[in-house]
């Protein structure tokens, strides 16, 4: 790899030429053995009206052996007996069933023998795409597809005193940490308010296990994103009854979701365009879907008191390695790759552990626990369920500031206080 520097000499104006290293022999050995292709390179013969332009590679991005292969990782996961046990003859609902964890959390538990499974979303194109997958026919002929916006509380009432579930792993979330930069109150809306909301239902409908996604940038938080996700934690953690155990499930990116850094790349590579990278050594941490799906499964067995289990993810991933092995898997030509500079809230590498966060082991090799301090997570939600509302008027800076502000300092508050006021 050869790295050109700009007159600047600053990241914003580097760009690095990967040269063609066309590995068409081994792509091959990916692809054939299963009968169905993660990968196309088009040639010069294959191209029709519209298609890409000349040597452009077409990649599935989210086929599970393909993101496997380019993290040198195994793709399918494996659920031991605790966790047939925690699902099976129980019914469970999945939030965010359209998004590329929530499908395959679906995906994992129908193969654990629910009693029902139930997928809530607000998205009805998505909705139907996970039926489908699912059970062979999207005709929406039975209740357990769920539209439903998690923001509308109202709403959220109604669906879960409908099915009653057992079990929910709450997956909708807003994960796109410029937007919320410029639109924190969205944020604020579906990642916390929508999680207060869900949590408020679950505790009323007697659900006995609530699992909440979270992101390796609730550690630390310097985005909207982070703190969103934070508070959220901890609010898990406030709502943790002998009734109904709860607990988040914090792990970093996830290769080939919908809207990654992989579809970006594929795209970009297949429409011979310039890969844009933020930095020449940023790194993050990446996990295949049906892997941190898998472990989220393992997790939700080990919730009782509002933890937040972490997801061992091995080492960081170089951006810049990623790049250049997905090129090398492909075969593409020599592309070029301009680094645009890191955007407001990123860091140049992700953390699993707040600073100030002591990680125990759990009996699963792969998962780490922190124990989260009740009585100032109580304190904490009860202060955004009395802010929330007037909260999403501020100022965007404003909005940010006082995210911050409550996860620097837990008020007097307390949660059951709180909804005091909210039932009266």
């Amino acid at each position: 790899m050869r790295a050109m520097t700009g007159s600047a000499g600053d990241p914003t104006h580097r760009a690095a030429v990967i040269p063609p290293d066309p590995n068409e022999e081994a792509m091959s050995e990916l692809l054939e053995p299963h009968g169905e292709p993660v990968a196309r390179v088009t040639r010069d013969g294959e191209r029709g009206v519209g298609a890409a332009p000349r040597d452009a590679v077409a990649v599935n991005v989210q086929c599970p052996r393909f993101t496997a292969a380019l993290l040198t990782r195994e793709a399918s996961p494996v659920h031991g007996p605790r966790a047939r046990h925690l699902l099976a003859g129980k019914t469970v609902l999945v939030t965010g069933a359209a998004g590329s964890i929530g499908s395959e959390l679906a995906r994992q538990v129908q193969r654990l023998s629910p009693a029902a499974l139930y997928l809530l979303d607000h998205d009805e194109s998505g909705l139907h795409s996970v039926h489908l997958d699912l059970h062979g026919q999207g005709l929406f002929t039975d209740d357990t597809v769920v539209l439903c916006d998690i923001r509308d509380a109202s709403a959220v009432r109604t669906a879960l005193a409908a099915t009653r579930p057992d079990v929910v792993f709450h997956a909708a979330a807003h994960k796109h940490l410029p937007l919320l930069e410029r639109y924190p109150a969205e944020g604020v809306k579906t990642n916390l308010l929508g999680t207060l909301n869900l949590l408020e239902a679950a505790n009323h409908e007697g659900v006995s296990r609530f699992v909440n996604i979270s992101t390796d940038k609730a550690a630390d938080p310097t985005s909207v994103l982070g703190a969103t996700k934070r508070l959220a934690e901890l609010a898990v953690t406030a709502f943790s009854t002998a009734d109904m155990r709860t607990a988040s499930v914090r792990f970093g990116n996830v290769l080939g979701s919908r809207g990654s850094f992989l579809h970006s790349l594929a795209a970009q590579v297949a429409r011979q365009q310039h890969i844009t990278v933020t930095h020449p050594e940023v790194t993050r941490y990446f996990m295949t879907i049906p892997e941190a799906a898998g472990l989220v499964i393992e997790a939700a067995v080990m919730a009782h008191a509002g933890e937040t289990y972490v997801l061992d993810m091995g080492a960081p991933v170089r951006i810049m390695d990623l790049v250049a092995r997905f090129l090398a898997m492909t075969g593409a030509t020599g592309r070029d790759v301009v680094f645009t500079g890191l955007r407001p809230g990123e860091k140049l590498h992700e953390a699993l552990f707040d600073s100030d966060e002591v990680s125990e082991r759990t009996r699963h090799a792969r998962i780490s626990v922190v124990r989260q301090h009740r009585d100032r997570a109580r304190a904490i939600a009860g202060q955004v369920i009395d802010e929330g509302a007037v909260m999403v008027r501020m100022a965007p800076a404003a909005i940010r500031a006082r995210m911050m502000q409550l996860l620097a300092d837990a008020p007097a508050r307390r949660l059951d206080e709180a909804l005091e006021r909210v039932v009266a």
